[in-house]
C-alpha cells in the first residue's frame, strides 16, 4: 500500500511541474463553481435550499427538514447530482489541489523525504466527500424515512470533509509563502552576485 502512495505522489509531482495540466485543472474547477453548480441548483429550485454537503455537521432533523423543503423534484434533482456531478467534482478538486501543493512543494525546495506524500492529503477529503454522499443518496432514497444512523455518519463524513479541505489549503499556503521566500532568497543573491 505504501509503494501504491508513493507512485501516486509521484504522479502529482511529475504532472504538476507541466502548466497546461494545472491550467486545464484549473478551468475544469472554475467551471463546475461557476456554471455546473449554478445551473443544477437553479435547474431544480435549489437556489434557495441549503444544501447538505455545504454544511459543516447538520442533526437528522435538520437533514430530513432540508429534504422535506426540495420536495420530490428537487430530491431527483439532488439525486442525480449527487449521483454524477458529486462524483465528478472532488476528483477534480482532489487532484487540483495535489498538482498545486506538488508544485509549490517542489518550488519552496522542500524535498524532505517523510513528508513527501503530503500533496494526496486532499484526497482523504476526496474519501470523506465520496461518503457523505453516499450517505445523501441513502437519505434521499429512503426519504420520508428517517434514517438517524445514515444522517449522523453524513454529518461527520461531511465535517471530515471540511477539516481536510482546510488542512490541504492550510499545507497549500504553508509551500506557497515558503516557495515565494526561496525565489526571494534566490533574487537577493543574484543581485548580490551582479
Amino acid at each position: 500500500m505504501k509503494a501504491l502512495l508513493r507512485k501516486f505522489s509521484e504522479w502529482f509531482y511529475e504532472k504538476s511541474k507541466n502548466n497546461l495540466v494545472l491550467l486545464l485543472l484549473m478551468a475544469v474547477f472554475l467551471s463546475f463553481n461557476a456554471f455546473v453548480f449554478p445551473y443544477f441548483t437553479k435547474l431544480y429550485g435549489l437556489q434557495d435550499h441549503a444544501l447538505l454537503d455545504l454544511q459543516f455537521g447538520f442533526t437528522p432533523e435538520f437533514a430530513h427538514a432540508v429534504l422535506a423543503g426540495y420536495g420530490e423534484y428537487g430530491r431527483q434533482g439532488m439525486m442525480l447530482f449527487t449521483g454524477i456531478v458529486d462524483t465528478v467534482y472532488p476528483l477534480v478538486y482532489g487532484s487540483f489541489l495535489a498538482l498545486l501543493i506538488s508544485r509549490f512543494k517542489i518550488k519552496s525546495n522542500a524535498s524532505s523525504n517523510n513528508f513527501k506524500i503530503i500533496n494526496l492529503i486532499p484526497f482523504i477529503a476526496v474519501l470523506f466527500d465520496f461518503l457523505e454522499n453516499t450517505g445523501i443518496l441513502i437519505m434521499i432514497q429512503y426519504y420520508p424515512q428517517q434514517m438517524i444512523p445514515i444522517a449522523w455518519g453524513t454529518s461527520v463524513a461531511g465535517m471530515f470533509k471540511w477539516i481536510f479541505l482546510g488542512c490541504s489549503v492550510l499545507i497549500l499556503l504553508f509551500f506557497l509563502i515558503k516557495s515565494l521566500i526561496h525565489w526571494r532568497k534566490g533574487k537577493s543573491k543574484n543581485k548580490s552576485v551582479n
